[in-house]
């Protein structure tokens, strides 16, 4: 495999060079950034008017949008006290967050949680950062500037059309600001019991008449988790990351993004060997580490017969060393789309879509691929029509996508959706959507040692080693999705938001119960589980979110989600659907106090989990965040979450190697923080 030192060397070059630039910075920018907004700046009819882009391609207003979409704003982000791109998440209806560690995450929508769930297609700026080892996200190694974010876009139910295979259960679009809109400078750092430290700062500036860009540079270090048993795990998080994004004009016509980071992760991990010989249950702990880059390139320009266009093409690599398994993989992806009006009545999108992978797997006696080292592609070409049967009352999209999978036969994804609005503060929609999850490559190729397991027979026969069976032969899984949603503004100040859906999932890919082979010589190895597509589940549930401006100074959020799971019961074919809680919400109440002091509190609910190794209670969390702005520039606050419990459990890995039945407890945090922009 090669080497992976080149990258630690240019993320420690380039983040420390970030940081010099703050020493060297002057104390007053003509440009300086803007300090952060009041209640006061935001109505309600302010945020039903903001735009989403993520559901159809195209800028929208959320009210117009024909899809159970959620806006996270960088106003929520900074007043919740999340450090994160999970904990933010958190916020919004219909997406299941549960921490597993110090560092992992399990995150879907609308069912089938996981630590390696695989039906939520996540985007940073348009770049897809799954992994094509299980088609999910190592939330570990995905992070950016939590300050430049402009919002999170969140769209639940299928977005096959336009996003492709894996778009299964939701889309998320983490999308930061543009470089005209973080001009000077930004220094935030900060620290407590679980934070232990962290820092980040960036720089914005000017270049001739229409270009502007940024520089960024951040870093932090997180405690390890004390488990159910008690026991303090290795399992402590750190990283340093760097970046840059230059947006400019070529012409009135013509604008180009550039943009790019790097970075180094080191995650503690505590390790199982899996082994046939005394003793059977030895430890060890070890740092996994990922180091990783990329770059991606954005033209969108206005044609002469009016239509739009927009070019995007990204390189990603990542290399990580971890004990059980190690990787080196190389995306390059190309996507073009182009939107035209036809006819007075229609809006009609097409685009096509190009991805190279190259992975190399360092094969080990716990993981190993047929192909440790292989390159494939994928690709597609989508089309949809936005065509209004009653001005500004009545629109009917219909669309479809194919595409093709080297894991997976060819899968055509169509969808139709139906917007009415009734007024300029009422809108209803449905849609029905046909969706597409090709295997993986872990499903197709990975071999797996699970464990060992006593047989009651005399040595060498006195151990058994369970191992999980890769299939090449599997099918995409396939949904068929109804959806009905309705948004309102009641009053100038309150406003709800309501979706329903029926999935029906089927040829889905979970694991099936195997038996031993006698002939196989010591160890006897049982084929436990492999990997099939025997199953069909329904899901069902509603969503439901409200915003209140109860005053100027004071605001509340809600939401609540509710999922219903049938699944046949097969003792063979042990249940992955139902990792996912049946009720959760979340209360969120913002102030603007006099002094300059700002107060936020959030309550948060979730329901028993019944996992398939441990169930998890039902918990309750409180957390409290208080700032104080002693001048326009800075602000210093406090946050304190979890204050309810000193600890609880949110999910129970059976695939992590940790203490047996044991799950990793969420601890208190307290932590101090200061911003200043100049």
């Amino acid at each position: 495999m090669p080497s992976n030192r080149r990258f630690p060397l240019t993320a420690r070059h380039v983040v420390g060079n970030l940081f010099a630039l703050a020493a060297l910075a002057p104390l007053q920018s003509p440009h300086a950034a803007e300090p952060p907004p009041n209640l006061e700046d935001f109505s309600i009819n302010d945020l039903m008017q903001m735009e989403v882009s993520s559901a159809s391609r195209k800028s929208e207003t959320l009210s117009d949008t024909a899809a159970a979409a959620f806006i996270i704003s960088q106003e929520d982000i900074r007043r919740s006290g999340a450090t994160s791109i999970p904990e933010a998440l958190r916020m919004a209806p219909g997406i299941d967050v549960a921490r597993i560690d110090s560092s992992a995450w399990a995150i879907t929508a609308r069912g089938f949680n996981g630590r390696y769930a695989n039906k939520l297609l996540v985007l940073i700026d348009g770049r897809s950062i799954y992994t094509p080892l299980f088609s999910g996200v190592f939330w570990n190694l995905q992070d950016t500037l939590i300050e430049d974010i402009d919002r999170i876009e969140v769209i639940r139910g299928p977005g096959a059309v336009m996003w492709g295979a894996n778009a299964v259960n939701g889309v998320i679009n983490i999308i930061t600001k543009k470089t005209k809109d973080t001009q000077g400078n930004l220094f935030a750092a900060g620290g407590g019991n679980q934070e232990r430290g962290f820092a980040g700062y960036r720089h914005g500036g000017q270049f001739g008449d229409d270009g502007n860009y940024r520089v960024y540079a951040k870093t932090f270090e997180r405690e390890s988790f004390v488990n159910s048993a008690g026991e303090r795990i290795h399992d402590d998080w750190r990283s340093v990351q760097g970046g840059f994004r230059i947006d400019g004009r070529i012409s009135n016509d013509n604008r180009y993004t550039l943009q790019g980071d790097v970075y180094r992760k080191n995650v503690g991990n505590t390790v199982e060997p899996i082994t046939i010989a005394p003793p059977y249950d030895t430890r060890f702990s070890n740092d996994d580490h990922a180091d990783g880059a990329n770059l991606l390139a954005r033209w969108e320009g206005n044609l002469a017969d009016g239509s739009e266009f927009k070019l995007q093409t990204y390189y990603d690599r990542v290399e990580f060393n971890a004990a059980e398994l190690s990787d080196s993989q190389d995306m390059f992806d190309i996507d073009f789309q182009h939107r035209l009006h036809p006819a007075a009545d229609h809006d009609l999108m097409w685009g096509l879509n190009y991805r190279f992978i190259h992975s190399a797997v360092t094969n080990t006696g716990a993981i190993s691929y047929i192909d440790s080292d292989l390159g494939y592609h994928n690709g597609g070409v989508f089309a949809q029509d936005d065509i209004t049967l009653i001005d500004d009352t009545l629109r009917l999209t219909l669309g479809t996508k194919l595409e093709e999978s080297h894991f997976g036969n060819t899968q055509v994804q169509p969808n139709a959706r139906l917007l009415w609005t009734p007024s300029a503060h009422h809108s209803v929609w449905a849609s029905v959507s046909r969706a597409a999850r090709t295997p993986s490559r872990g499903e197709a190729q990975a071999n797996i040692a699970l464990g060992t397991t006593p047989t009651g027979l005399p040595a060498p026969y006195d151990r058994l080693q369970v191992r999980g069976q890769y299939n090449p032969n599997l099918r995409a899984e396939k949904v068929v999705a109804a959806e009905i949603g309705y948004r309102a503004q009641w009053t100038a100040h309150f406003s709800t938001d309501v979706a329903a859906f029926s999935n029906h999932y089927t040829d889905l890919i979970m694991f099936r119960r195997g038996s031993v082979n006698p002939l196989t010589p010591p160890p006897l190895i049982l084929p436990m589980i492999w990997y099939n597509n025997s199953r069909e589940v329904t899901t069902r549930g509603i969503e439901f979110s409200a915003e209140w401006q109860a005053l100027d100074w004071m605001r509340f959020t809600g939401n609540y989600s509710h999922i219903k799971i049938e699944m046949p019961f097969d003792a063979n074919n042990p249940d992955t659907a139902g990792l996912s809680p049946r009720h959760h919400g979340s209360l969120r109440w913002q102030m603007d106090l006099p002094e300059n002091l700002k107060l936020d509190l959030t309550l948060r609910h979730v329901s028993r989990l019944n996992s398939v190794s441990q169930a998890i209670p039902a918990y309750t969390t409180f957390d409290a965040r208080l700032a104080y702005q002693p001048v326009p520039d800075i602000e210093l606050s406090f946050v304190a979450q979890n204050l309810f419990s000193p600890r609880h459990p949110e999910y129970h890995d059976s695939s992590a190697i940790s203490l047996p039945g044991s799950a990793m407890e969420i601890p208190r945090s307290l932590y101090g923080k200061i911003d200043w922009r100049f």
